[in-house]
């Protein structure tokens, strides 16, 4: 899109990956998929009737209806009710069944994930860790069982993630052949210490390099490591940060974005002397994720053990519908061919990129059962601006800390090629305008303030007075609103979806040093946008935050800042002692389920099949030892709740290691 529409000119969260926009084409499964290929079909499902426990079926949405038990035959629920009448219907249906016990356990439909990026997350899955929040793997869990104290680390910020955290983490991985590079994923700046500064722009850790500069500067790179070449992309997706060894190698590659790169900059020291080491966006990335040494890209051959990691985390946090918000062509062939070999457990639903070939194609609706079952489109994808963690989502007022440029970055510039445009750029309503005459629902990225309002006023124009209803139109991520933006999403039928760690993870740093007093007042306005009659979702945006509907349940409930510190720099994990962000957005413990069951299937054109336990929906559920929405377990625990199994069209495809 960019100034002429025709690109992107930035990256966005989880939203566009630009290490695998960049490699993904190394992998051309075309001719092992086909073009009329579709995924594996459902294998045989078990008839059960379950009882005995807490069982919520949230027909029609109603969150308040509990069943003493539920019936799946043929992958589908059958019936639901009393024990006896459930009995009599599959007696009269002639399905022979068992009983399973819940043995005071919950029962609830399966959990969705309305916006992650499942091959764009897993193609990097290999590159070292550099993260802040802390995701325990099956064997941590294996080996953490016996201590509950331990499992209460995963989906929380690490105690301590500073500089001296990341120095350490980079020096143990350090590789003996120095022509090897270091690739870390997912360091956070915006989760590092930050200095604030009265009447005066706040201050970041910042990452560069400067191999001339003596003792251990925070932020120096090259005094991690000087040899090998250290390259980390930021978990925003919107920065990427050298050292020299890489710059050199980056300065000196033979791919044409380098040879371009040396045309710019006649010399290495000029080139070094304007980044730093620190490369921006599309334009500034390309070079160096190109000169990644050949044998060290190939890692994406390993894709399919990482999807395979990816769909058994989702099936171990209950989710059996990931809805994807950039599948690509390739993305979609990598599914199509790990089919092949695999079954897999979770449902997927999508949305393409709209300049993409797959966009033009005639919207098919409503989504039928049938394609439900495993793998379906329903909606197009458009990116308006960049991450507000990343200082690129785009605000109508200036970070309250030092970036450049200081409103973030709109992804259609003026005619004269500025990123920061005053008024709605014709380049974004002409896009849009042409989305939404597909047929398709549209999702659309929207971060900073401004930003939602170029959306709404484009979608307002778009729409012609119809509403967006209709088609489900949504804004994702959604962050900072206000009651104008409200009124206006309730007026024209648009929906919004929540990244909710937002507050969870960064309130912290956005109250204190991105955002001051507007991330009070503005950020992630659930409980408002419920009194507006909008109905919402809540999502991981995975690769971005963990994979974890029970935990975006929490953060939507509490509002709790994770990212506070004590006097020794570590994160406060006590959530007694941390603070909440704009009491008043708490959502109740059934908004907050019912955003990641019935709203969620209904925003990814699914609550006919998922979403809810009605008669002929899948038998997609999870079994919980815990009941969420019981009010003896601690709000602040409800991520902790175990996942006993999860079932997926009948079939069960997790079970706990001691259920």
């Amino acid at each position: 899109m960019g100034s002429k529409g025709n690109d992107h000119n930035c990256t966005h969260c989880g939203c566009e990956n630009p290490i695998w926009k960049a490699l993904k084409h190394t992998l051309d499964l075309t001719a092992h998929t086909g073009k009329g290929s579709s995924l594996a079909p459902e294998p045989g499902s078990e008839s059960i009737i379950f009882t005995g426990g807490v069982i919520y079926p949230l027909k029609d949405g109603n969150m308040d209806d509990r069943v003493e038990a539920l019936a799946i035959h043929g992958g589908d629920v059958v019936a639901s009710g009393s024990l006896a009448d459930v009995r009599a219907r599959m007696k009269a249906k002639g399905i022979n069944c068992k009983t399973q016990q819940l043995e005071g356990k919950t029962l609830l439909p399966g959990l969705i994930e309305p916006h992650v990026h499942i091959v764009q997350t897993s193609a990097i899955q290999g590159w070292l860790d550099l993260g802040a929040i802390v995701e325990l793997s099956p064997a941590d869990l294996a080996k953490d069982r016996s201590d509950p104290a331990a499992l209460k680390k995963d989906q929380r910020l690490r105690p301590r993630y500073d500089w001296n955290w990341l120095k350490d983490e980079i020096r143990k991985n350090i590789p003996k052949d120095s022509s090897t590079w270091i690739l870390g994923r997912m360091v956070d700046p915006a989760l590092m210490p930050f200095k604030e500064v009265k009447n005066d722009l706040n201050q970041l850790t910042t990452f560069y390099c400067d191999l001339n500069e003596t003792g251990d500067k925070v932020g120096n790179l090259d005094c991690i490591v000087t040899q090998n070449p250290l390259l980390m992309i930021s978990a925003s997706m919107h920065t990427i940060y050298l050292n020299t060894a890489a710059c050199k190698a980056v300065y000196n590659s033979q791919n044409a974005h380098s040879k371009a790169l040396r045309e710019q900059y006649r010399t290495f020291q000029a080139y070094l002397d304007a980044t730093r080491g620190n490369l921006q966006e599309e334009a500034g990335m390309l070079p160096a994720i190109y000169s990644i040494p050949f044998k060290q890209a190939l890692d994406l051959l390993n894709i399919f053990s990482h999807i395979k990691d990816y769909f058994e985390q989702a099936s171990r946090r209950g989710v059996t519908l990931l809805y994807d918000a950039m599948m690509d062509k390739v993305s979609k062939n990598i599914l199509k061919a790990y089919d092949l070999m695999h079954h897999r457990n979770v449902r997927i639903g999508y949305a393409v990129p709209y300049d993409s070939k797959d966009s033009k194609q005639k919207a098919d609706f409503p989504v039928t059962k049938e394609a439900a079952r495993s793998f379906y489109q329903a909606g197009l994808k458009v990116i308006s601006d960049g991450s507000n963690q990343g200082l690129t989502g785009y605000q109508a007022q200036p970070y309250c800390c030092k970036t450049k440029p200081e409103l973030g970055n709109f992804n259609f510039c003026d005619p004269d090629g500025t990123t920061t445009p005053t008024v709605i750029p014709d380049a974004y309503q002409a896009t849009i305008n042409e989305a939404m005459a597909t047929g398709w629902p549209l999702m659309i990225h929207a971060n900073g303030d401004r930003a939602i309002s170029f959306t709404l006023s484009a979608y307002e124009t778009a729409l012609k007075k119809s509403s967006g209803l209709e088609k489900r139109h949504r804004i994702e991520h959604c962050s900072l609103l206000s009651d104008a933006h409200l009124q206006s999403m309730k007026k024209l039928g648009i929906s919004p979806s929540f990244l909710i760690g937002h507050v969870g993870y960064w309130g912290y740093s956005f109250e204190k040093a991105i955002f001051e007093d507007k991330a009070t007042q503005m950020l992630d306005l659930c409980k408002s946008a419920l009194e507006h009659d909008l109905r919402i979702s809540l999502h991981s945006d995975c690769s971005v935050t963990p994979l974890g509907p029970l935990r975006s349940m929490e953060q939507a409930v509490t509002r709790k800042m994770e990212g506070m510190r004590d006097d020794q720099g570590l994160f406060i994990s006590d959530p007694r002692r941390q603070p909440i962000l704009n009491e008043a957005e708490c959502l109740s413990r059934k908004q907050a389920l019912k955003a990641i069951t019935y709203d969620a299937a209904w925003q990814c054109h699914a609550e006919n099949w998922m979403g809810s336990l009605q008669d002929g929906h899948f038998a997609d559920l999870v079994i919980l030892e815990q009941d969420p929405l019981d009010e003896k377990v601690p709000a602040t625990s409800i991520r902790d709740i175990k996942v006993c199994e999860t079932w997926k069209g009948g079939r069960k495809v997790y079970t706990s290691l001691d259920s």
